[in-house]
């Protein structure tokens, strides 16, 4: 029984903030007790059953890196806003089938980093969508190892490694594969890579991936878009599956499928109608 939620709203985000207050005053209404950002975490543990997220993929990411493995609700202020599934007209919809237990919960796995510098071992942290490693003005090379296989070295821009959850994010802009819900797997994808052999594959969740920087032109270490380190040659990052999980309500009315298609406008014929919804008694798409 949901007895406690958290809410965050964009701080740049006046209308945010404004349906924030609306919502708290909303879930009070009903017996919940609400708490903001400051009076979430109490001590070591977290004391909520959901945190409700008003603004873009960024602070949902922020949210699920502050309070790890915590329910996210994420209501769209982004421009994109995958993460941040629920449009804002429909907050209160939502709510009532999360509250009344009509909802699912997509758990997705993490990404952990570890920096090995000759005998010296540093934790990167961990991401939700993807580890990346990126050249500053000149190719780097990066060399890849799977289970301690060696697979390939790529002259590239870089290399990712992504999650299923952050298959949509950088994954795809650099012509890797979408991961749908359910697929256990990470995506490895070099940028812009000088290689004949540039085809993205995917690695088993348990697999161990290492990518070495076999140059000694600049790069970085990017975790969710935020650097962590800057790499010199034979540095070695080694990605494994973490042992957090992000953790995004979804409720009937969203869908991944449906979210794809509208948000990224995806569709080779836009009027065209599924074969499907025009038998008698079709319904809607859920």
């Amino acid at each position: 029984m949901t007895e406690r939620i958290g809410i965050v709203a964009a701080f740049s985000k006046p209308e945010a903030r404004e349906l924030a207050a609306t919502i708290r005053s909303y879930l009070e209404t009903k017996g919940i007790a609400t708490l903001i950002e400051t009076e979430i975490k109490a001590g070591d543990e977290c004391n909520v059953d959901a945190i409700v997220v008003l603004g873009g993929d960024g602070l949902m990411m922020r949210m699920a890196n502050t309070f790890p493995d915590i329910p996210l609700i994420g209501i769209n202020f982004g421009k994109v806003g995958f993460l941040a599934l629920v449009e804002q007209s429909d907050w209160q919809q939502t709510l009532d089938l999360f509250l009344a237990g009509d909802y699912d919960l997509d758990e997705s796995s993490t990404l952990q980093s570890t920096l090995v510098r000759g005998d010296q071992q540093e934790d990167q942290g961990w991401a939700i969508n993807d580890v990346v490693i990126r050249a500053g003005n000149r190719m780097i090379e990066v060399e890849v190892y799977i289970d301690g296989f060696f697979v390939n070295q790529y002259p590239s821009d870089g290399l990712i490694v992504s999650t299923p959850r952050g298959s949509t994010a950088y994954c795809m802009a650099a012509g890797g594969p979408i991961l749908t819900p359910g697929v256990k797997g990470f995506a490895v994808v070099p940028i812009s890579s000088h290689s004949p052999i540039r085809t993205p594959m995917i690695a088993a969740e348990d697999s161990v991936i290492e990518l070495v920087s076999a140059n000694a032109h600049p790069a970085s270490l990017i975790l969710d878009g935020q650097s962590t380190a800057h790499l010199r040659q034979y540095d070695m990052v080694r990605v494994t599956r973490g042992i957090h999980k992000f953790m995004l309500v979804r409720v009937k009315t969203t869908s991944f499928y449906t979210a794809f298609r509208e948000k990224f406008n995806f569709q080779t014929r836009p009027n065209a109608i599924p074969s499907r919804m025009a038998l008698p008694g079709a319904k809607e798409e859920a």
